[in-house]
């Protein structure tokens, strides 16, 4: 009788540990269904189990009895979206079928549940959206716009590709064309590919006389360079295609309002290192995703601009690397001072701050004076923050695709939140009616538009550099919105 007591075992179910009874009476069929039911997963799924030394156990009765500090601990592996796509085509084949046998019918009930059977076939083949049925491919891996992975290469080989291309086209000389149009806002960005955008990363720090002026190796450069590429992810938006855009708006600025005939070459450096520093390692999630979520980000930085703290975090490992330290050549008050003004600068983006910032600099314009240096800082970070959001500041054929970018960063987040049961950040909701030309109408008013004249009041120039674009880009939203039926 004593082989049908009852066993208990412990299993550690993602961050939950469950107490599993069954007795010699048990099929292994049973426990295994007892083990799904505590994963809440489905019959098709996989179920691998662990022991609390980390080797992979058979399923059943003769399961070694433990103790909840040494549980197993359960692995379900999702059936494979291929599954899925055979069960779509059976899927397609049966309402094909179906739609022979009801084609005598037009009524207008027939014509609706088709468009909808239409529209679930186009989310299913679109594994961006799969997120209603619990499904998500890993964001980091995911790029946008006209430069997709299409030789399905892994991160690691994309970085050697880029790397060695890299090395390449950095010792062809940029020609004088390409220099002048770097230094303009209209600069269009998708018409290079990641190693010509390091190369010109490379001439912005030539031209501006950095490498001179702090006596920057040019291995070390290109080192650098290449580990902020590095760090940032295939995400939509806050990848490096981004970090470089913003650069090189702080670039066009400084060329605009001659920026490095009223401020000392050290806060320069600290402009350019902030602009590429500013997004490093975004993960594409905001800081109300990190919070709720209770990210790690989050625990470490106690829900202070998680985000932008882990972002100086990782400028300054880099900076760090004796391979790639362009500031070996500071002594010790300046390093103190430039590290001051990055922190600053990067923690500035977060847009929970915004309104306190802009309120500060509005005073400051009233008594401006190039050698105060709380006045320069503030104009740092004000110039930082128009870099960061300056997309509408661009034609409208190069913002747009960052707009559509952005929209589908947000609502990636949006799906996240709602398979997990988090508050929904508000314009992240792909089901809440909100369309791009919404969203930048409302961005432009109330947040470019007033920074940018700002700035404008104290550099008249920008009035035609960055307003007079800005309120192009707001009519052509503003026009899409009219249109009855506009796919934003």
């Amino acid at each position: 009788m004593s082989n049908l007591h009852a066993k208990l075992v412990y299993v550690r179910i993602d961050n939950r540990i469950e107490c599993i009874e069954f007795d010699a009476n048990t099929s292994t069929e049973d426990l295994k269904e007892t083990l799904r039911s505590a994963a809440e997963a489905n019959h098709t799924d996989i179920l691998k189990l662990y022991n609390h030394k980390g080797n992979l156990v058979a399923i059943n009765t003769s399961l070694p009895v433990n103790i909840s500090s040494e549980p197993y601990r359960l692995q379900v592996i999702v059936k494979n979206i291929v599954d899925y796509n055979n069960e779509l085509k059976d899927l397609i084949d049966r309402i094909e079928n179906l739609e022979i046998q009801l084609n005598s019918l037009s009524s207008q009930r027939v014509e609706d549940l088709y468009s909808k059977v239409k529209n679930l076939c186009s989310k299913l083949e679109n594994i961006d959206h799969l997120s209603f049925i619990g499904l998500f491919k890993d964001t980091r891996l995911y790029t946008l716009g006209n430069f997709k992975n299409t030789k399905n290469e892994t991160k690691n080989e994309k970085i050697e590709n880029v790397y060695e291309k890299f090395k390449s086209y950095s010792m062809v000389r940029v020609d004088d064309e390409t220099r002048q149009f770097l230094r303009s806002p209209n600069f269009d960005n998708w018409k290079f590919e990641d190693a010509e955008l390091l190369v010109l990363l490379q001439q912005i720090f030539i031209d501006l006389e950095l490498i001179t002026k702090f006596s920057i190796k040019m291995e070390t450069l290109q080192s650098y360079l290449f580990d902020i590429y590095s760090n940032y992810n295939d995400v939509p938006y806050h990848n490096f295609r981004h970090a470089f855009v913003v650069t090189q708006m702080m670039y066009s600025l400084i060329w605009s309002i001659k920026l490095f005939d009223l401020v000392e070459p050290l806060e320069i450096l600290a402009l350019i290192v902030s602009a590429l520093s500013h997004d490093l390692d975004h993960d594409g999630f905001n800081n109300t995703f990190q919070i709720n979520a209770k990210t790690h980000l989050a625990m470490i930085y106690s829900d202070k601009s998680p985000l932008e703290m882990y972002h100086c975090a990782v400028a300054f490992h880099i900076l760090n690397k004796p391979e790639s330290n362009i500031l070996s050549g500071l002594d010790k008050e300046s390093f103190k001072i430039f590290r001051e003004y990055v922190i600053q600068i990067i923690l500035a983006t977060d847009m929970a701050s915004h309104n306190q910032i802009m309120i500060d600099f509005q005073k400051t314009l009233e008594e401006f004076d190039f050698k105060n240096r709380e006045h320069i800082k503030k104009l740092m970070i004000i110039l930082m923050k128009l870099s960061d959001i300056s997309n509408e500041c661009r034609p409208i054929d190069v913002s747009n695709v960052w707009a559509d970018c952005l929209m589908t960063e947000f609502f990636n987040q949006g799906d996240h939140e709602k398979l997990n049961g988090l508050p929904v950040t508000p314009m992240m909701d792909r089901d809440s009616g909100i369309t791009k030309s919404k969203s930048q109408i409302g961005f432009i008013n109330f947040v470019l538009l007033p920074l940018a004249q700002s700035l404008a009041k104290l550099f008249p120039v920008l009035k035609h550099v960055l307003i007079e674009p800005i309120k192009k880009s707001l009519e052509y939203y503003r026009n899409l919105e009219k249109e009855p039926q506009a796919q934003n």
